[in-house]
């Protein structure tokens, strides 16, 4: 990728909507050419700075019952007449519950970019820089080390969890490795799998609004999985903890990365409660 390429995509690089093949095309040049690396994280910042001024701005909050009346009219057409295919019906509801998220008793300005939205692609960005690119502000260090140093049992529990038995479609699910890594400034406990051909991230994070606002957050904490829109091409499950919300990320389709998460759910559910 050259110069021009890098520059006209720069705004969609660090929004987060590039595909995978582009973004480690971009952090390919980004490495080897310092003076494009410099104006992507300038861009970067500037963007940052305008995100956080616009969440701080009063002026700009939505009211209150804009959220109400948005998820009203959502859900009218979700459980609408016989015109809406189940597919859309499905896509429409989960709409409605996530402008109730948003928009409820947080507000969506004062959910901000540490709700929901946020933290998925926050998640989806760890797996997409740190397994695919290679490439962390900080470098990752062990569970054990950061059980340590963060007081975290969830991060010694997570070091020892391993796949369920049961033999899955395609295959064996194997642990390539475990520790924790810091991806635009948040934590996260990495556990990087592989099955078939596929590298996935198995990532767990602290986070108690997260928990309120997750879609499904009112089923109990026992490993039920929740599928998640796909951001920048990547499938994405979660399921819950008390104080912990884990991420299964990978190119995988929706089908078959519900059976690793499935795989993975009881074990690292049994991790999460050890912080309970």
């Amino acid at each position: 990728m050259e110069c021009r390429e890098v520059g006209d995509l720069a705004e969609a690089y660090v929004s987060e909507q590039v595909l995978v093949e582009t973004a480690r095309a971009i952090v390919a040049h980004l490495d080897r050419c310092p003076a494009c690396r410099a104006e992507v994280e300038a861009l970067s910042r500037l963007r940052r700075s305008v995100q956080a001024a616009f969440l701080a701005s009063a002026d700009l909050a939505p009211r209150r019952d804009f959220a109400a009346a948005l998820a009203s009219r959502v859900r009218a057409e979700a459980l609408g007449g016989s015109g809406v295919s189940p597919w859309r019906r499905t896509w429409l509801a989960l709409a409605a519950a996530l402008v109730l998220v948003m928009g409820g008793g947080l507000g969506l300005r004062g959910l901000g970019m540490s709700g929901f939205t946020a933290i998925l692609h926050a998640a989806v960005g760890d797996h997409r820089f740190c397994v695919v690119a290679f490439r962390l502000s900080e470098k990752p260090i062990p569970l054990e080390q950061a059980a340590r140093v963060y007081d975290d049992p969830v991060d010694r529990s997570l070091d020892a969890v391993e796949p369920s038995r049961t033999q899955l479609r395609g295959g064996p699910l194997r642990i390539l490795e475990r520790h924790s890594c810091v991806f635009d400034g948040r934590r996260f406990a990495h556990i990087v799998l592989k099955y078939e051909s596929a590298l996935i991230s198995l990532v767990v994070t602290p986070d108690d609004r997260l928990l309120r606002t997750l879609p499904g957050a009112s089923a109990p904490r026992d490993g039920s999985l929740v599928t998640l829109p796909a951001v920048d091409g990547l499938q994405a499950v979660a399921f819950r903890g008390p104080h912990h919300v884990a991420f299964v990320i990978s190119s995988l389709d929706d089908e078959d990365l519900r059976e690793v998460a499935g795989a993975m759910a009881a074990s690292v559910s049994r991790a999460m409660n050890a912080g309970r």
